[in-house]
């Protein structure tokens, strides 16, 4: 019971967010799993996270590409996180390896209704 509230808490703060930065993504919002709801990633304002699982997750943002990249290197840098290779050849993405101990991530920031974000673990 308390798990299907907290569920339902999320789903509704993200369409009130939605709702309220004007933004209009093509996907639909869902809650934040684990292990991403442990790394208070920047999804609180301006973001529809639209893919939460074990293994990877999906948002789109307001903000520009540099913008986000700075907030979850920033956000993830604070929870631990160390930056690994950072790769910015393609124009249209950039590409950062975060370590915490044994756990390693690669973040993808992209164009995407505005700006993709794919965290996924390795």
């Amino acid at each position: 019971m308390k798990k299907t509230v907290t569920i339902l808490m999320c789903a509704a703060m993200m369409a009130f967010s939605l709702a309220a930065c004007g933004c209009k993504p093509s996907v639909s919002a869902v809650p934040v799993t684990a292990p991403w709801d442990k790394m208070n990633l920047p999804v609180k304002e301006n973001a529809v996270v639209w893919a939460s699982s074990d293994k990877q997750f999906k948002a789109v943002h307001k903000d520009d590409k540099k913008t986000v990249l700075g907030k979850y290197t920033d956000t993830l840098k604070a929870d631990g996180w160390t930056l690994g290779k950072f790769a910015d050849k393609a124009a249209d993405r950039f590409y950062v390896d975060m370590s915490n101990g044994a756990d390693k991530i690669q973040i993808e920031i992209y164009d995407f209704e505005n700006t993709g974000v794919i965290i996924e673990k390795k």
